[in-house]
C-alpha cells in the first residue's frame, strides 16, 4: 500500500528571513510585511510596483515607500530592476538623514547681487584689500534672508520607522490609528500623522480625536493632515478645544445638510462661507424650516431665483426685527405693501419689497 501525506495549505511554503521577526516585526506596519510578503512568495516570477500595489490595493508610491523600508534595514537590495538579499541581513539601517531632518543651508554666494560696477582708480591700479573687505561686509548686510519652508518636507520611512522604535507614544498612535480608519495605514500617511505630532505640535490625543472626527466624515488622509494643521493654526492643543472644535463642526455640517434639504441645493461640498452662513441661520438666529423656506421664497418672488445673500439679508431683517414666526413674516409684508400703496410718509416698518427695489439685497 501506498501512502501520501496531505500537506494542506502547508504543500507550498517560502522562507522568511528570521531577522523580519526577531528584528523588525515590531516597527514594521502592516503595509510593509504586505508588500515583503508579496515579494517573497513570487521571487521566481517578475513583477512591477503597479502589479504589487494592485495586488494589495495600495498605491505604488507607498508600495515603493515599503520596498525602500526593506532596503534601509539590509533585508533586500537593488541591483537594477533585481530585488536580492542584502549581504547583511539585519545590520541597523545605513545613516540616512529624512529630508525633514536637514537644516536648511542658505546658498550665500548664489544670493550676492551680481555687482557690475567698474573698479575705482587707485594708485596701483586696483581696490586695495581694506575697501575690498569693508565692500564685501556691506554686501553681506544686504542680503536676503534664507527662504523659511512654510511646510517641511514629508519624512522618509526610515525616520518614520526611528520614530516609531523610539517613541511608544507614537507606535501606539499609528497602531489605533489603522483600527479607527478600518484599514491598513500606508507608510505615506504614517509620515503625514507624524508631521502633525512632531512638525505641528498636536499631541497624539488630539491627532486620535481628529482621526475619530474624519473618518466619521469620510473624509481622506490629506483631508485630515490639512484640517489637523488648521489646528494647529488656531492653537487647538488639548482635547477640550478639540472637543469644541469637533463640535462647531458638526453643528456646520448639520446646519448645511438641513438648508440643503430645506432648499432642495444639490448634493455637494459646502463652502466655507455657506457653512458660516447656514451655522448662523440655524444655531445663533434660530429659525425654523419654514421661517428659511420662507426667506426663500420671498427671494424667488423678488429675483426669480436663488440668491444666497438676499436670503441672508431678509433672514437677517427679520432677526434684528423680532420676527420668528412665517405669520409675522407675511403680515409685516402685507402691511408694507399696504403702506406702499397709500404712499404714507414716516413709515418705519420692515418691507421687503420696497427695500428691494432700492438694491439693499443685490448680490
Amino acid at each position: 500500500m501506498n501512502y501520501t501525506v496531505n500537506l494542506g495549505c502547508w504543500g507550498s511554503i517560502f522562507a522568511v528571513p528570521t531577522d523580519v521577526v526577531d528584528k523588525h516585526l515590531k516597527i514594521a506596519g502592516s503595509a510593509q510585511l504586505k508588500v515583503l510578503l508579496y515579494i517573497l512568495r513570487h521571487s521566481q516570477n517578475g513583477f512591477s510596483e503597479n502589479d504589487i500595489a494592485s495586488a494589495l490595493n495600495m498605491d505604488p508610491f507607498d508600495v515603493k515607500d515599503c520596498i525602500e523600508f526593506w532596503t534601509s534595514f539590509d533585508v533586500i537590495k537593488l541591483s537594477g530592476n533585481v530585488i536580492e538579499p542584502a549581504e547583511k541581513v539585519g545590520e541597523k539601517p545605513r545613516e540616512k538623514h529624512s529630508q525633514s531632518d536637514r537644516p536648511i543651508k542658505p546658498d550665500f554666494e548664489a544670493a550676492k547681487p551680481q555687482s557690475h560696477e567698474e573698479p575705482l582708480p587707485c594708485d596701483n591700479g586696483a581696490k586695495n584689500e581694506a575697501d575690498t573687505k569693508a565692500e564685501e561686509r556691506e554686501r553681506e548686510k544686504e542680503l536676503p534672508s534664507p527662504t523659511v519652508v512654510a511646510r517641511p518636507l514629508r519624512p522618509d520611512p526610515i525616520y518614520v520607522a526611528k520614530r516609531i522604535n523610539e517613541d511608544s507614544e507614537i507606535a501606539a498612535l499609528l497602531n489605533e490609528a489603522q483600527y479607527i480608519l478600518g484599514r491598513p495605514v500606508s507608510p505615506n500617511e504614517n509620515a503625514g500623522l507624524i508631521m502633525l505630532h512632531d512638525n505641528d505640535g498636536l499631541p497624539c490625543e488630539v491627532i486620535l480625536m481628529l482621526l475619530t472626527y474624519g473618518a466619521s466624515n469620510q473624509m481622506g488622509m490629506r483631508q485630515i493632515e490639512a484640517q489637523g494643521a488648521k489646528w494647529a493654526k488656531e492653537g487647538i492643543y488639548t482635547v477640550e478645544a478639540a472637543d469644541e472644535k469637533i463640535r462647531r463642526l458638526d453643528e456646520s455640517n448639520e446646519a448645511f445638510r438641513k438648508v440643503q434639504r430645506i432648499l432642495g441645493l444639490d448634493h455637494r461640498k459646502p463652502s466655507a462661507n455657506e457653512q458660516e452662513t447656514f451655522t448662523r441661520w440655524i444655531f445663533e438666529w434660530k429659525f425654523s424650516d419654514d421661517m428659511i423656506k420662507e426667506a426663500y421664497d420671498v427671494c424667488i418672488d423678488a429675483k426669480g431665483k436663488y440668491i444666497p445673500n438676499y436670503v441672508n439679508r431678509v433672514l437677517n431683517n427679520w432677526y434684528n426685527s423680532g420676527i420668528r414666526t412665517v405669520e409675522q413674516a407675511r403680515l409685516l409684508k402685507k402691511r408694507g405693501a399696504q403702506n406702499n400703496s397709500s404712499s404714507s410718509a414716516g413709515n418705519s416698518s420692515f418691507d421687503v419689497d420696497q427695500l428691494s427695489g432700492l438694491g439693499m439685497f443685490d448680490d
